[in-house]
């Protein structure tokens, strides 16, 4: 405990003890403030926005001189009176914005107040007799949720039950306050409430008494335009022409007093301006924001006579705007800046989570911040490769810097290559410096540097050597452009020849980069034929095993390889160009993709290196991903992806640009390189908000569908519904959503599921922040949603909208029982139908027997008529002619 103790304080000094050359980021972040303008926000109907605010959902809303805008971290939803919503508000020039406990936004404008319900969609216009038309310039919900308003008319306080404002003047209060134009309400932490006004001086009310305050005049015009309380519960008041004031004993009559902050001219570091828009308070740098006519103004708490002033003209520290009209900070502690004439801006005050090196031009020998290569050696220097300009070297204790030109062993090289790889010798304690045409430069201190290249060595083929590794024997790989040579721990030299994988000769494999695995294998990750492995005895180099994955045999899905590392574990990672992460399968000899399961942001896999507690970190093309992987991989595993917004030099790591040494990370890029110590990085994981913020239909979003079209469906928006049903003919549509965290939002994660249609969950990030269903069955769904924020930390909550498409009416169950009563009556119409010819046949026949037996008996009766008459005829004539 005790060593780590010391350990801890000398890193602690150390790092205080660094003053170099290089621009750390974590010097002074308010001197080096970055205003993010973002891009999305290109779409506001006004650039002179009057307010920024979060609501407690989450969302960002903008108010602007030409409507009111919602914010989710990729889009703007818009709210005001046009062609085809003429009379959706009283006024688009929207003042202020306040938000009760009943989902209801309160938005004030220059004509009236204006009640959005979220949950519904819907907004209602304030008709309250007070008010009227009067310009309504600030609104407060408190804690209570007693709604106030401030309007040129006077001060009011909303009575929910009978929906009435009330007027707060004269007798109300005490006769102090009269009906003059309110411009600033504030809530303190003890439940008073502070009331400016614009030129009738400063009020306090205090609901416990039900008393009223006035404070004595402070200012020539009597104004408090803008009051503000900061976390030391300090009273700041902003005044219109006046600067800046700081109370003292605010609430002690007797004892109240005041500090005067107000512009000087030719004082840079005096107040921008003195007319004072917003006062805000930064806790992340303990610092107070005055947002003035003429810039941005912050003052450190322990330097309250200097302002750091940010203009946009005639001033070290640059902003676009000069108007800061509105400053809020949101619940992550970024602030927002809104600007008459300038849009919104956002501002991330967190502490860097990375020390971060840059040149930032003071070295005039290096025009770059490009690192190509890293490393520490055993004097806690540290050697870069600078973009194509070859080597420097920064001494961490002593903060100096030196191109190699200025390092006395390098005195004989005229121009050094392009340092691609950097490696200390373990026997001899030399550093080998693998160059773009230039071979190898061997350095040890007090010798002149050695040149290694084709001539004089038994291992360099090309003169361009892009990996240098040494194993656990001492045998020092060397990786080339064309080809591997290997100088063994005996003194052995000599170029791996006829490396043939069937048909196929490796010779030419362009390396870059190495590693040994548990077994004594060596791997190389290639440019060209994906990763190669080399097994057997080094003594014995025409015995060596060769083993390619590659394309073409289907054992890695690309030739392109940049790196390959060996865990602790023994797991074997491949970090690629274009297809990601993979990790190598014993069983079935392949390398097996692992970007996606592992949900890693970009197609660019250049460096890996591992920590002391078992974490992999990698450097890709969109961000620096921590993996906390469990040696199962079946449970959750952990990842968090740290961004430029986290003080990296850039979201992209250049290949093979990494260190590791006693606990310490170092990556580099094009933006100078970082160093950090895993362990002391705090990631508290915070869970930010995420919704579901619209379904379309035929491309026609919620919002814009008929009222009783969308009552039918749900009577509630998309953010705030449970349950919808869809007629038949919405059985396609979209669901767009996002994770409210605006530092990196494009970095936000998503993965969904609608129970019923998917088989699992899908998997998707900012770029695609919505899923489509088409040609839906009728039937009950259940859409599932979860997300991450731009760290990649999900969010443990899963939302949940139930979405029934109703059948077609010739599909309901009653058309079925018609259906099943027509085919039924069609089946007895046919028997009866059936029956009656049967019967009618029946009877015809019969009848025709029976006329037939009729027949057949007269015929019978007649034949025996005939034959009795001829009977007695035949004797009668025998007796007539014999007489």
């Amino acid at each position: 405990m005790k060593r780590r103790f010391i350990r801890y304080c000398l890193r602690i000094l150390f790092l205080i003890f660094i003053a170099c050359p290089l621009y750390s980021a974590t010097d002074d972040i308010i001197t080096h403030l970055e205003f993010k303008q973002l891009s999305t926000l290109n779409g506001l109907p006004s650039v002179e926005v009057q307010k920024v605010f979060q609501d407690k959902d989450g969302f960002i809303w903008i108010a602007t001189r030409n409507g009111l805008c919602v914010y989710d971290g990729y889009g703007v939803g818009l709210y005001n009176s046009n062609l085809y919503t003429p009379d959706l508000l009283t006024d688009n020039n929207i003042l202020c914005l306040a938000e009760d406990n009943n989902h209801n936004l309160w938005i004030g404008t220059q004509e009236g107040i204006n009640v959005l319900n979220k949950e519904t969609g819907k907004i209602r216009k304030g008709n309250y007799p007070g008010i009227g038309n009067h310009a309504v310039s600030c609104l407060m919900a408190t804690k209570d949720n007693t709604l106030w308003a401030g309007t040129d008319a006077g001060l009011f306080r909303y009575d929910i039950k009978t929906d009435s404002m009330i007027l707060y003047a004269g007798k109300e209060t005490n006769d102090l306050l009269t009906a003059t134009p309110i411009k600033s309400l504030l809530e303190d932490s003890e439940g008073d409430i502070w009331i400016g006004t614009w030129s009738s001086g400063l009020y306090r009310y205090s609901p416990s008494q039900n008393r009223f305050h006035a404070y004595p005049k402070m200012n020539k015009r009597n104004s408090a335009h803008v009051v503000y309380e900061d976390s030391y519960k300090r009273i700041w008041v902003g005044a219109w022409d006046s600067g800046l004031f700081l109370l003292k004993n605010p609430k002690d009559a007797n004892r109240i007093s005041w500090t005067h902050f107000t512009h000087q001219p030719g004082n840079p570091s005096s107040l921008s301006d003195n007319i004072v828009y917003d006062i805000a308070e930064d806790l992340n740098t303990h610092t107070i924001w005055v947002g003035t006519r003429s810039g941005l103004s912050v003052m450190r708490q322990d330097e309250p006579e200097n302002f750091i002033n940010y203009k946009s003209r005639r001033s070290p520290y640059r902003i676009a705007c000069n108007e800061i009209n509105s400053l809020c900070r949101d619940r992550l502690g970024n602030i927002w800046i809104g600007a008459l004439g300038g849009g919104v801006f956002m501002v991330d005050t967190h502490k860097p989570k990375f020390n971060l090196y840059r040149f930032e031009g003071k070295q005039d020998d290096i025009p770059t911040n490009a690192i190509r290569s890293l490393f520490v050696d055993s004097d806690r220097y540290v050697w870069m490769g600078v973009g194509t300009y070859g080597l420097a070297r920064h001494d961490r204790t002593t903060g100096q810097f030196f191109y190699y030109s200025r390092i006395p062993e390098f005195s004989q090289v005229e121009s050094m290559p392009t340092v691609y790889s950097i490696i200390e010798r373990k026997q001899s304690g030399e550093l080998w410096f693998g160059t773009y045409d230039g071979g190898i430069y061997a350095y040890k201190k007090g010798r002149k540097v050695e040149h290694y290249d084709i001539e004089n060595t038994g291992f360099i083929k090309h003169l361009c050597v892009s990996s240098l590794y040494e194993d656990r024997r001492g045998n020092c790989w060397v990786g080339m452009r064309y080809g591997i040579g290997v100088k063994r721990a005996d003194g052995e030299e000599y170029i791996l020849r006829n490396m043939m994988v069937g048909n196929d000769n490796l010779d030419g494999c362009y390396v870059r980069d190495m590693t040994e695995d548990a077994d004594g294998n060596i791997w190389l990750a290639t440019n060209n034929w994906g990763i190669i492995r080399i097994s057997g005895d080094i003594d014995y180099p025409d015995a060596l095993q060769i083993a390619n994955y590659n394309l073409k045999n289907g054992k890695l899905p690309t030739k392109t390889a940049l790196c390959i590392f060996c865990d602790s574990k023994g797991r074997l990672w491949a970090g690629t160009e274009g297809h990601g992460l993979f990790l190598y399968d014993k069983q079935t000899d392949t390398f097996q993709e692992k970007s996606r399961r592992f949900n890693i942001p970009g197609n660019m896999v250049g460096n890996m290196k591992e920590d002391k507690q078992g974490n992999l970190w990698l450097g890709t093309n969109n961000g620096l991903v921590r993996m906390t992987i469990n040696d199962d991989m079946d449970q959750e595993d952990f990842i968090k992806v740290y961004t430029s917004a986290d003080g990296l030099q850039d979201n992209f790591f250049i290949s093979n640009s990494s260190f590791a040494k006693e606990g310490e990370l170092f990556f580099g890029g094009y933006g100078g390189y970082n160093s950090f110590f895993p362990e002391d990085i705090n990631d508290a994981g915070e869970e930010v908000p995420f919704y579901v913020t619209n379904i379309k239909f035929f491309n026609r979003s919620f919002g814009s569908l008929n009222e009783d079209v969308r009552n039918r469906i749900s009577p509630k928006m998309p953010a705030y519904t449970e349950k919808m049903e869809l007629p038949h003919i919405y059985n396609n549509f979209t669901i767009e959503f996002a994770s409210l965290s605006y530092k990196v939002p494009e970095l936000n994660k998503y993965a969904y599921k609608l129970e019923g249609f998917d088989k699992e969950w899908q998997y998707t990030d900012a770029a695609r922040h919505f899923a489509y269903y088409n040609n839906l069955k009728s039937g009950t769904y259940t859409f599932l949603l979860r997300a991450t924020n731009e760290n990649g930390v999900w969010n443990k909550q899963v939302r949940k909208i139930s979405i029934t498409i109703l059948p077609a009416f010739w599909h309901t169950w009653w058309a079925y029982v018609v259906y099943m009563l027509l085919l039924i009556a069609g089946i007895y119409a046919a028997y009866r139908t059936v029956r009656n010819r049967m019967r009618l046949e029946n009877q015809l026949r019969l009848r025709e027997m029976e006329q037939a037996k009729s027949e057949e008996l007269n015929y019978a009766k007649l034949q025996f008529f005939t034959n009795i008459t001829h009977e007695f005829l035949t004797p009668l004539t025998i007796i007539s002619a014999t007489i």
